[in-house]
């Protein structure tokens, strides 16, 4: 065997072991019955100005959501949990030591159809000195029957409640 024939089988070879070792099908596409999670656009950051002015001198705080993740268990029930930080940080306006932050989840059907939500608040607390403060949040959605669930494609949207003012801002940012 020539020398490049012999570099060619030893190629040959040597790729279709390690195809032969993967063992799995890059195609294969396994079906969840559980929502996906995301950020709904424009609402994952809110700022508060002091008074009506929109100047960076006025922020009194910026808060953003983060790291979402979605568990989910799945038998004749199905049981999600997601967790995802909201992080606050102050601007030069800031006074106080804590903020109270509103935020939202909703569960869309068929990617259209709000079929339920909730507003929440929770209080961010700024240690001594600091000028950033995260907490992590925690929502859980449960489905008893899991043929709807099957049915339909479900998908839960958090974000900030926000104004049409404050959504305008996040649009032109």
């Amino acid at each position: 065997m020539t020398k490049t024939r012999w570099i060619s089988a030893s190629f040959l070879l040597g790729a279709s072991l390690i195809l032969t070792a993967c063992n799995q099908n890059p195609l294969l596409i396994t079906r969840s019955n559980c929502p996906a999670v995301a950020v709904m656009a424009h609402t994952g950051t809110i700022t508060m100005f002091k008074g009506d002015s929109r100047n960076q001198s006025d922020v009194m705080w910026t808060a953003n959501i983060s790291n979402l993740e979605r568990n989910c268990e799945q038998d004749e029930t199905l049981v999600g949990t997601t967790n995802f930080v909201i992080s606050v940080q102050k601007g030069p306006a800031f006074e106080g030591t804590e903020v109270t932050v509103p935020y939202f989840a909703a569960l869309l059907r068929d990617n259209h159809l709000i079929t339920a939500k909730q507003v929440y608040e929770t209080t961010v607390r700024f240690a001594p000195n600091s000028d950033n403060a995260a907490v992590m949040e925690t929502i859980e959605q449960s489905f008893t029957d899991i043929d709807i669930a099957r049915h339909y494609n479900y998908e839960l949207l958090v974000g900030f409640q926000l104004t049409a003012n404050q959504v305008a801002f996040n649009m032109l940012r």
